[in-house]
């Protein structure tokens, strides 16, 4: 048996065209939702009905690979057993056999009649860590960069009345657009390079319910810079600083057309 084909099928779908983003790959909020989706199956297994945008807390997610226009797609999911992430609810996203995303749930809600799958056995599926995300850099005096969000719309929710998953992260990858393209990721460095941003593994952590008309804010902070890599992270808040939702993540610097790590460019390591 392969790793893609260890737990229980919970999702599937495709990709589609107008999901893809300006790396011409899958847009990060459809894996989202697939995920989400995924995670909703298993908590209605038991009596029929989701519980929505509440069936998880925290969901770190770690992307191992690109798909693109027409790719099939299938979720699969288990409970990693022993290491690190023992107890969580794992699902992963493959296309063609081959695992391309991960993530893990916390809480597992439903999760008793999923499988169980050795935390030995999963190899490179599951995340590294965001080690590189300082715990007190909110307490800081960093520079940070804000985002107006807009108010919640009600087509944005889900049956229970709160914001669904995917719409919290396409909020906040708004904000993480507008805070690259402000230290230097702009569209004309990527036009006259070949060189953007790629998201390898991030974690976002839902505080409470967000409902219709709510005016949302985004915060962000650059956390840290490798050689190749980097971190931010992000609050999603109130107008009056009332926190949302969290998010963190690495990055790796991207030839676009050799679809290769580079170096962290030149402006972002003069942050640090």
């Amino acid at each position: 048996m392969t790793i893609s084909e260890l737990g229980l099928p919970t999702h599937h779908t495709r990709v589609e065209r107008w999901e893809c983003d300006y790396n011409n790959h899958w847009n990060t909020r459809y894996y989202a939702r697939s995920f989400q989706l995924a995670a909703e199956t298993i908590a209605a297994r038991a009596d029929g009905f989701s519980p929505g945008a509440g069936v998880v807390k925290t969901r770190h997610i770690r992307f191992m690979g690109e798909l693109f226009t027409n790719a099939s797609v299938e979720v699969r999911s288990a409970v990693v057993q022993g290491g690190r992430y023992d107890g969580a609810m794992l699902h992963l996203l493959s296309s063609g056999g081959r695992v391309a995303t991960s993530a893990l749930d916390w809480p597992g809600t439903g999760s008793g009649h999923l499988p169980k799958v050795a935390a030995a056995d999963l190899g490179d599926v599951l995340p590294r860590g965001l080690d590189m995300v300082p715990d007190d850099l909110w307490r800081s005096d960093l520079p940070e960069e804000l985002a107006e969000l807009g108010a919640v719309r009600p087509a944005e929710l889900d049956h229970t009345g709160a914001l669904e998953f995917d719409q919290v992260l396409r909020r906040f990858a708004i904000a993480v657009h507008n805070h690259m393209a402000r230290l230097g990721f702009t569209l004309d460095f990527t036009d006259r390079t070949g060189i953007n941003r790629m998201t390898v593994e991030m974690r976002l952590t839902l505080e409470r319910p967000i409902p219709a008309g709510m005016l949302l804010r985004g915060r962000s902070r650059l956390a840290a810079v490798g050689g190749k890599s980097f971190a931010t992270a992000h609050r999603l808040e109130t107008v009056s600083g009332e926190l949302l939702a969290t998010m963190e993540q690495n990055l790796l610097a991207v030839d676009l057309k050799a679809r290769k790590s580079v170096e962290v460019p030149e402006f972002l390591r003069r942050l640090t």
